[in-house]
């Protein structure tokens, strides 16, 4: 039934965006040192790490105001949950239904964390 609601299904999404954005930080970071290995130069203190980890911290702002948005829908589901009861559940395999289990918490933890970090900072 939880599968069904608008929250999850965004949820997924935003979530994906994320493990998109990790995993695309992580390779450009490691064609960074490897471009400096082969060429046998000191990494720069200001290369493309630098940039990649603006870039981090824009989209984690840009997605944690999504967060408002799951907010939203979590409400409009709970004014729908009478027809998401009745929608058959889908079956998959359990690797897909972890997976998209993994992909909402991810959308969740992201943006709960940034906060987090960054209220103590707020004065």
């Amino acid at each position: 039934m939880f599968r069904n609601t608008l929250t999850f299904k965004f949820g997924k999404t935003i979530g994906l965006f994320y493990l998109f954005c990790i995993s695309a930080s992580i390779l450009t970071i490691i064609a960074e040192k490897i471009y400096h290995l082969i060429l046998h130069t000191t990494t720069s203190s200001y290369g493309l790490f630098f940039a990649v980890v603006l870039l981090l911290n824009a989209s984690v702002i840009f997605v944690a105001n999504f967060f408002i948005a799951e907010f939203i829908l979590f409400i409009i589901d709970c004014f729908r949950i009478k027809t998401i009861k009745q929608l058959p559940n889908i079956e998959t395999s359990k690797i897909k239904t972890i997976f998209e289990y993994i992909l909402f918490t991810l959308s969740l933890l992201v943006p709960l964390c940034y906060i987090c970090a960054i209220l103590p900072n707020i004065k």
